[in-house]
């Protein structure tokens, strides 16, 4: 991606997108009719980002479940509504069809609301701004013009820097994730326009096997996970004896061409830490995610080979190939870790999933680690928001 030299290519768009507006107002000066229309594009922008807000809002308390308030009204009134509201409390199209047609409503009473306010206030105002911008001389009226696409420069740039940060969350394209994310000008606009509006963690790949992927055996539930219980929105995920039709020793099984690399990757480092991090970006960047091996594990586990062997010999595997790979690295160079299970958040829906921890012997801790969600080029060890896109942990095994 970096095409000139040490100038990142994503860099140089960003800054093209913003100044091509601004360029464009100091060679077309702004005319009385271009205000009128940026006034309108003003409010209507905010009106959307405003009736946006408003419908997730009312989306999360509509599907809060039986103990938020809304759905216990209805479940106290209208029995049968809150019914069908909690049949689709867990379904991603439900929210947005939901969320589609809030903002669709919202949006509509916010222009009816604001068309008075438009014709006493704005309009009058766009037409002084007009007799005030005649006065100037040429260029001052340029330099106006300038400044008056501003906001619709900030605005392009908005949208363009979410679109990458759909594509580095969404597609598998490591070299291209790596330009995205050293861009000093998309870094900045994620800072301060994509983080507050969209928290960024909703954002994030994650190959998750959904569906029935594990052999759980029912003997093993953990105790653990009794005292959640009560929450509706709990899953109850069971200690799994199975992974994709083998057991957890069988698929974390080593070779000395696993234990070699390992040992070469880290070298000489004594840092259990350090140590485990070298061997998560290695596995991170070395693995490539599997999808055809998702579909089948998804209907017949046991007609796939899975686990650490497989997996470094074929560089490719799934969430459970990824973790158990990185324990039988971590066991090579003497780092304690953990096969954990629980749910992984795709972006559209939470589904089953494996990751793994290390301990920190320095702050007395374990350290959460994912090298399937670092394969998309972020960064999973001990990721400060790990818990926003992992839920309901067990510790299958630990070494």
């Amino acid at each position: 991606m970096n095409l000139f030299g040490n100038i990142n290519v994503i860099t140089m768009i960003i800054l093209c997108i913003f100044l091509m507006p601004v360029m464009a107002g100091v060679l077309n000066p702004i005319s009385k009719s271009r205000i009128h229309h940026g006034m309108f594009f003003i409010i209507n922008t905010f009106n959307f980002f405003l009736a946006f807000f408003l419908s997730v809002c009312l989306v999360r308390v509509i599907f809060a479940g039986e103990t938020g308030g809304f759905s216990a009204f209805l479940k106290k009134y209208a029995p049968s509504a809150g019914d069908f509201i909690l049949q689709y409390q867990h379904d991603i199209v439900a929210y947005l069809i939901a969320m589609f047609f809030l903002l669709s409503l919202i949006f509509f009473l916010l222009e009816l609301l604001t068309i008075r306010p438009y014709r006493n206030v704005v309009t009058p105002m766009a037409d002084k701004l007009s007799t005030a911008l005649d006065s100037l001389n040429p260029a001052g009226k340029r330099a106006f013009s300038g400044l008056w696409r501003l906001p619709k420069a900030a605005f392009t740039v908005f949208v363009f820097s979410l679109l990458l940060n759909f594509y580095a969350s969404f597609i598998n394209n490591p070299a291209a994730v790596e330009a995205i994310n050293e861009s000093s000008a998309y870094q900045a606009v994620h800072k301060s326009m994509l983080q507050p509006v969209l928290n960024s963690d909703l954002l994030k790949k994650a190959p998750v096997l959904i569906g029935d992927a594990f052999r759980k055996a029912a003997e093993d539930f953990t105790p653990a996970n009794a005292e959640n219980s009560g929450d509706p929105n709990y899953w109850n995920l069971p200690a799994i004896k199975y992974f994709n039709g083998m057991t957890i020793d069988e698929a974390v099984k080593s070779n000395s061409e696993i234990d070699n690399t390992a040992k070469k990757i880290t070298g000489t480092e004594k840092d259990d830490i350090k140590k485990a991090r070298l061997l998560y970006q290695w596995v991170s960047k070395n693995i490539a995610y599997d999808t055809a091996k998702a579909e089948i594990v998804l209907k017949t586990p046991s007609r796939v080979d899975s686990g650490s062997i497989i997996t470094f010999r074929e560089r490719s595997g799934v969430c459970f190939d990824y973790s158990c790979l990185y324990v039988s690295m971590c066991r090579a160079a003497d780092v304690k870790v953990r096969l954990v299970s629980g749910l992984g958040y795709s972006g559209e829906a939470w589904g089953e999933h494996v990751w793994n921890q290390v301990y920190d012997s320095g702050e007395d801790r374990w350290i959460n680690v994912d090298t399937t969600f670092g394969n998309s080029g972020y960064d999973y060890f001990d990721n400060p928001d790990f818990s926003s896109n992992h839920k309901y942990d067990v510790i299958q095994a630990e070494w």
